[in-house]
């Protein structure tokens, strides 16, 4: 296979003769994309350069790239048969199937190190895929030198995941050289190896290379995930060095390592000065008070970070505090994520009150899924909300009951707003519109049926409050056949069906809202004190105020032997011992 990776370490698996004469000589195609040195023609113009002299020439003179190559899809497939052969394992059917589609999902597949020499063999030159997850094979190092080996030749994937493959301090080294010859990776997935703190300098190394301008884009890491590894407060101190000066990453995932407030301190001093990072990941690090007043401070100078998940960590009332006076001052952050933390009945409470106060917070999300919140929260949240009506909340429950059923009926509004199908039920409800009045009004050809330009047309000219993405909703939910028109039928038996959901929303909502009663309202059931004792019940039954309940009808009373203040009433066939 020398023919095919001439530029790799692969170049002593070969194929068989017959596979060679499958691809009759013309196994390599010339990238579309690349259109070589030129030279002057003898009329002055400008025409591609076509010896072997001129190519040499004019890229060792310019120092440029030799020119790209791949090999279609069915022939990377056939290379792959081949590696396999040759190295003697079984094909993986993931890889043979998926070797034409964008992401080539090997994920758990038991490769090891000879099943990714063979796929890495057959990736080399292809221009197909742009995702390859690896993820949970036991490459080790000798795996992740073959994928490196082809990362130096393949520039079309952007995405690489080499999780739970038991990599260490070598892998590190060399995934860190791949970064210092292949511009094009954007997604760097490592969670759940091995990982420590003297690694941290590899990973450093390959934040500190700086974006290049290719192909109408920048270059440079986007995503890096180093979660479940064993770094600690030594290397997250040399990752928030390598933030301070990062201008290409948008997502770092350090979550379930071992860093405590040290290490969250160089963090937080360098995501305050980062200007890309947009999402970062601590959950599970131990982050305690002290280290959530260095984020707090972080929060408030940053400008670009949107989402910041902090749950399962010891953050506690204080804690709170120091991260939302950070957020009250902070213009990016959208979502934070807290649960799992010890942040008492009194933290959600704060932090909603320091949200309440912020004139510059854009803050949209708040979940504490864990957490049981008092009365005084809800009270607070409907105020957030009113100023803030994107803000939402997660919350585990809540203390008083009564505002458990406020939450529920509120709950329940907002998703049925959402389907545009009960809008317009609801729609027709309060105007109190006939159905079929309103199709004869809108069929303006008068054929039974109905286009979407009359639907459109004919509702929005009665002024339904549906914005176009959602009338086609609504067009696709009515046309049952899919024919393009609604027919009459078809526009009865829809409304019909879907008025009757909106009946069991709204019933369930007048029953969740029912059971918000205030203390001083009555309630129909009797008060303890005017209960009859068991021994008026023998001979007479409970009257109240509004109906009396009228004596069962049965067969014939029977008395248990346990106690005789007891009426067991018998079914008619039944027998008793």
């Amino acid at each position: 296979m020398e023919e095919l990776t001439s530029r790799t370490v692969f170049h002593e698996i070969r194929l068989k003769s017959d596979v060679m004469e499958e691809f009759d000589g013309g196994i390599l195609l010339p990238d579309p994309d690349w259109e070589g040195p030129v030279s002057e023609s003898a009329d002055g113009g400008r025409q591609a350069a076509n010896s072997d002299d001129e190519w040499d020439t004019d890229l060792e003179e310019a120092g440029e790239t030799p020119r790209r190559r791949f090999i279609s899809e069915d022939q990377a497939r056939q290379v792959y048969l081949a590696a396999c052969r040759q190295l003697d394992i079984v094909p993986a059917h993931c890889f043979v199937k998926g070797v034409d589609t964008d992401v080539i999902n090997l994920n758990f597949q038991g490769l090891g190190a000879r099943g990714t020499r063979a796929v890495a063999t057959a990736m080399v030159l292809d221009r197909m895929a742009t995702q390859l997850l690896l993820a949970g094979n036991v490459i080790g190092r000798e795996g992740v030198r073959f994928v490196c080996d082809m990362l130096r030749e393949n520039d079309y994937l952007t995405c690489i995941d080499l999780s739970e493959n038991g990599l260490d301090s070598a892998a590190a080294e060399l995934l860190a050289s791949v970064f210092r010859e292949n511009d094009t990776l954007q997604s760097l997935k490592l969670a759940g190896n091995n990982f420590k703190d003297r690694d941290a300098e590899h990973f450093a190394a390959i934040l500190a290379i700086g974006p290049h301008f290719r192909r109408g884009q920048f270059t440079g890491l986007r995503k890096l995930d180093l979660s479940h590894n064993n770094f600690g407060d030594v290397g997250a101190e040399i990752l928030g060095k390598a933030l301070d000066n990062n201008e290409t990453l948008t997502e770092l995932n350090l979550a379930w390592n071992q860093i405590r407030k040290d290490g969250i301190h160089h963090i937080s001093k360098g995501i305050a000065d980062n200007n890309s990072l947009k999402l970062l990941d601590l959950s599970g690090n131990g982050v305690d008070n002290d280290a959530a007043d260095c984020i707090g401070r972080a929060l408030a100078a940053n400008r670009y970070l949107i989402t910041l998940n902090l749950a399962s960590n010891r953050i506690g009332l204080q804690g709170v505090v120091y991260i939302f006076t950070g957020i009250a001052k902070n213009e990016t952050l959208n979502t934070i994520l807290l649960t799992g933390n010890p942040l008492t009945q009194q933290g959600p409470t704060a932090a909603l009150k320091l949200l309440q106060q912020s004139e510059t917070s854009v803050l949209e999300k708040l979940e504490i899924a864990d957490a049981c919140v008092a009365r005084e929260f809800y009270s607070v949240l409907e105020e957030v909300q009113q100023r803030r009506p994107k803000f939402q909340v997660v919350v585990g429950g809540f203390m008083d009951g009564r505002d458990m059923c406020k939450a529920a009926a509120k709950t329940s509004q907002q998703s049925w707003t959402r389907d545009p199908v009960l809008v317009f039920i609801h729609f027709l409800e309060s105007r109190e519109i006939k159905v079929f009045d309103l199709f004869k009004q809108m069929d303006a050809d008068r054929n039974c049926s109905l286009t979407r330009e009359e639907l459109v047309t004919g509702l929005g000219r009665l002024g339904c409050p549906l914005d176009t993405r959602q009338l086609d909703q609504l067009i696709n939910a009515l046309d049952v056949d899919h024919s393009g028109e609604i027919d009459v039928e078809e526009f009865l038996d829809g409304v019909a069906r879907h008025s009757r959901r909106f009946s069991k929303w709204s019933t369930g909502s007048r029953k969740s809202s029912s059971g918000s009663r205030l203390p001083s309202q009555q309630s129909d059931r009797p008060s303890s004190s005017n209960r009859p004792t068991p021994d008026a019940q023998q001979d007479t039954f409970v009257s109240t105020d509004t109906k009396t309940l009228p004596p069962p009808v049965t067969d014939f009373p029977v008395t248990n032997d346990v106690s005789r203040d007891i009426l067991l009433t018998v079914p008619r066939g039944a027998t008793v011992s």
